[in-house]
C-alpha cells in the first residue's frame, strides 16, 4: 500500500473523529408572551445565545432588546447574546405573605445564613466550570485516536524510500555557465 492509498483510507476517519459534532444537543427552547419561539443555548443564563425560530424553522439572533418570556421572566439581549434576565416581582399578595413570615421569625440566624450563601455560591461556581469545559472526555479520547492516525501516516511517509525521478527535467535557468567563480568571489567578500 503506497503512501496515498493509506492517507486516502485513513483521511476520513480521522476527519470524522476531529471535525464530528457531538448528537449531544444543549438548548432551551422558549415562548415569549407574544407567542414567538426562541432557542436559548445552552440554557436561560447570561451569555448564553438567544435565537428566534422562525414558521420556516430557520433560527436568527434575537434582535437588541427586552424579551418577556410566558414564565414572567425578562431578558435583555445584546448581539444575540443575554447580557441580563430580570425575574418579575412578586405580587402585593406574596409580597405580604413574606413581610409576615419575617415579622414571625423571632431571631435571625446569621450563620445559616453564611452557611446557605457559602453553599449557594459554591453550587454556582461548580456549575459554571463545569459549563465552561472546553471538551468532554470523549472528544479528548477521538483527538487522541486522530493524532495516533496522523502520527502512523507520517512515520510511513518518513520510511518511505526516496524514489529517484524515473525522467530527468532539464533546469531552464542553466545555460551550462559556470558560476563557481563568482561563488568564491562573493565567500571572499562576505569574509571580510
Amino acid at each position: 500500500m503506497n503512501i496515498s492509498e493509506l492517507v486516502g483510507k485513513k483521511l476520513p476517519e480521522i476527519k470524522k473523529l476531529l471535525f464530528s459534532e457531538t448528537t449531544e444537543e444543549a438548548f432551551v427552547d422558549a415562548k415569549l408572551v407574544d407567542g414567538t419561539i426562541v432557542r436559548v443555548e445552552p440554557a436561560l443564563e447570561i451569555g448564553a445565545s438567544v435565537a428566534v425560530i422562525g414558521e420556516d424553522g430557520e433560527t436568527v439572533p434575537a434582535p437588541d432588546g427586552e424579551h418577556e418570556l410566558e414564565s414572567g421572566e425578562v431578558v435583555r439581549t445584546e448581539g444575540g447574546v443575554i447580557v441580563e434576565i430580570m425575574t418579575p416581582e412578586p405580587v402585593e399578595e406574596e409580597a405580604e405573605e413574606v413581610e409576615e413570615e419575617m415579622a414571625s421569625e423571632e431571631k435571625f440566624d446569621a450563620e445559616g445564613f453564611e452557611a446557605d450563601n457559602l453553599s449557594a455560591v459554591s453550587e454556582l461556581i461548580k456549575s459554571e466550570i463545569a459549563a465552561a469545559q472546553f471538551a468532554k472526555t470523549e472528544k479528548v479520547s477521538d483527538i487522541e485516536k486522530a493524532v495516533g492516525l496522523i502520527t502512523d501516516i507520517v512515520e510511513k511517509m518518513a520510511a518511505t524510500p526516496k524514489e529517484e525521478p524515473s525522467k530527468k527535467v532539464a533546469n531552464p535557468f542553466n545555460k551550462g555557465i559556470d558560476y563557481s567563480d563568482m561563488v568564491e568571489k562573493m565567500r571572499a567578500i562576505t569574509k571580510k
